[in-house]
C-alpha cells in the first residue's frame, strides 16, 4: 500500500460538489461521470453509508469490488474496497475532508491505497497520483455538465 496525502481547491462551491458526490451514489449516474466503472449495484445504504458492487474496467479487463462509501456532508466523505479482484487492492481507501475556499471547495484527501493491475516494477505512488487525477477531472466535467442548461445533445425547443 502507498499513503497518500493530497490538498488543492476544486474549482466550484461545497453545495455542488456535494451534488456530484451523492450523483456518484446513483447506480444509473456513476458510468456518465466515470466511464471505467462499467456498472454499479447498491447492496445497502443508510443515511450515511452505503455498500456498493462496482464492475470497473482495469485495461481491457473488467474487475468487480465490493465499496463501502460513507459521507457526513458537508464535512467527510470516505471510500474503501471492502472485497473484489481489483483493480483497487481490498483494504484501499480515500478519505477528503472539504471546507469553502475561494475559488471553490479545499479537499484534503489522505489514503492508503494499491493498484492490482499494475507490473510490480512500476511505481504506485506516480501512478495512484495520475490516476486520482483523471479521476478528478471526469469529476470536473460532469459538474460542468450539471450546471450547463443546454449539453450538447439536449433538446432546445
Amino acid at each position: 500500500m502507498v499513503a497518500y496525502k493530497d490538498e488543492g481547491v476544486f474549482p466550484v462551491p461545497p453545495d455542488v460538489l456535494w451534488n456530484l458526490i451523492q450523483s456518484h451514489l446513483d447506480d444509473q449516474t456513476i458510468s456518465r461521470i466515470h466511464p471505467l466503472v462499467l456498472s454499479q449495484q447498491t447492496v445497502s445504504r443508510t443515511d450515511s453509508e452505503a455498500i456498493v458492487d462496482r464492475t470497473i474496467d482495469a485495461r481491457g479487463k473488467p474487475m468487480r469490488s465490493k465499496w463501502r462509501v460513507t459521507y457526513h456532508r458537508p464535512d467527510s466523505y470516505r471510500w474503501e474496497v471492502l472485497d473484489g479482484e481489483g483493480p483497487w487492492a481490498v483494504g484501499s481507501y480515500l478519505e477528503n475532508r472539504y471546507s469553502p475556499a475561494p475559488g471553490g471547495t479545499l479537499i484534503h484527501s489522505r489514503g492508503d491505497l494499491k493498484i492490482t493491475v499494475i507490473p510490480f516494477f512500476l511505481p504506485q505512488r506516480s501512478i495512484i497520483r495520475r490516476v486520482l487525477g483523471d479521476l478528478d477531472t471526469e469529476d470536473l466535467a460532469a459538474t460542468k455538465r450539471q450546471s450547463d442548461p443546454h449539453p450538447i445533445g439536449a433538446a432546445h425547443g
